[in-house]
């Protein structure tokens, strides 16, 4: 049997529906009653999911890498903690495990926090998206400025090791000149050693779907974002992710280079890998303790190995069939060519769906 070390667990709940997400959640508005049920749906998803980790020849192994994700996982609070790891780390931890909570500005207490660092949380991703009072309303956020500032301010002096969502492509931004670098130059005041990048990709009915930036404006912002966290010492590593040397995200590697992580928890994902051309990526259900299976072979493989290659900074090695595409890229500043590894700029990045395009066009 094969032991799988990492693990995602969905929390769905959140105090508020921020009108531009697309993650699955639901409002919280009977705590105790909510998590009951919530409680029950693991426990059956549970034994759900032993059947099929034993199926295709898995087991699950000591965790090394943890990722709560939502919705707001903190509001699971100290009997969250209590139940996961009543539950969920019966196998126990590594000894270098990467274990990590997301939680939005006045989500947490001291308590809470407290009680998952006894059982293990030692990484916070803080869903702050903007550092500008006036884009938090824009964004529909409940959080102030005030409140993201107190956390950050708590986690650096707590020092944690925590990472930060900054968001682009927000409404309003070109009318209203949002000032990128005094947000940037704010953030990193509290010395984060993580920033995910995002930009908005709003749904058709979204309230301000007219009033978003046009792609010109977005690129010249990723690019600047880019350009100056490089020139502060952060390595751009993955298409959304910044980090400091030694401080990337280990449990969202394990995606991007195609190894097994289970899921748990509404809309979890989790993937197997099975070998080298076959690979089962299952999806949990929302109102049932039930996946949606997806069976991966060799063509499905080495189609998702090139574009997850491609997003990351560790490179591409590609076929002799696309040397002459390859020179192309480089020469339009996509890429550059390490050793035989084709390895994308930020340009390239912004670009990736693009030039996953160009591929499929090479005979």
């Amino acid at each position: 049997m094969t032991q799988v070390s990492s693990l995602y667990l969905h929390v769905p709940f959140c105090m508020h529906l921020c009108n531009y997400c697309d993650f699955y959640k639901r409002k919280l508005t009977d705590h105790q009653q909510q998590f009951e049920d919530f409680h029950q749906f693991l426990l059956s998803s549970d034994t759900r999911h032993t059947e099929l980790l034993s199926k295709y020849g898995m087991e699950w192994g000591k965790l090394d890498t943890v990722y709560l994700g939502g919705g707001t996982p903190s509001l699971w609070g100290p009997v969250g903690a209590d139940f996961f790891n009543k539950h969920f780390l019966k196998k126990g931890l590594t000894e270098n495990v990467e274990f990590t909570m997301e939680i939005d500005p006045g989500s947490w207490t001291p308590e809470m926090l407290e009680a998952w660092k006894g059982i293990g949380l030692n990484r916070i991703s803080v869903g702050t998206q903007s550092l500008n009072p006036h884009f938090l309303k824009v964004m529909d956020r409940i959080h102030s400025l005030d409140d993201s500032l107190r956390f950050l301010e708590f986690l650096k002096n707590e020092n944690w090791n925590y990472s930060l969502d900054f968001l682009l492509g927000i409404p309003f931004s070109k009318e209203n000149k949002r000032d990128i670098q005094a947000e940037l130059d704010l953030l990193l005041k509290y010395s984060p050693k993580h920033i995910s990048l995002y930009i908005l990709n709003a749904r058709s009915k979204y309230p301000h779907i007219q009033n978003l930036p046009d792609d010109e404006y977005i690129r010249e912002e990723y690019l600047f974002v880019s350009e100056y966290l490089k020139s502060k010492g952060f390595h751009h590593y993955e298409v959304s992710n910044f980090a400091l040397p030694g401080y990337e995200s280990r449990h969202n590697l394990k995606y991007w280079r195609g190894e097994s992580v289970m899921a748990m928890g509404p809309t979890g994902t989790g993937y197997f890998a099975l070998g080298e051309n076959r690979a089962l990526r299952y999806k949990w259900k929302v109102t049932q303790p039930e996946v949606e299976l997806e069976e991966l072979g060799k063509d499905e493989l080495d189609l998702e190995a090139t574009y997850l290659s491609l997003r990351i900074s560790d490179g591409w090695q590609a076929p002799e069939k696309y040397s002459e595409l390859m020179k192309s890229w480089q020469q339009q500043g996509y890429c550059l060519d390490e050793t035989g590894r084709i390895k994308l700029t930020s340009l390239g990045f912004l670009m990736l769906d693009s030039l996953m395009d160009d591929l499929f066009r090479v005979k």
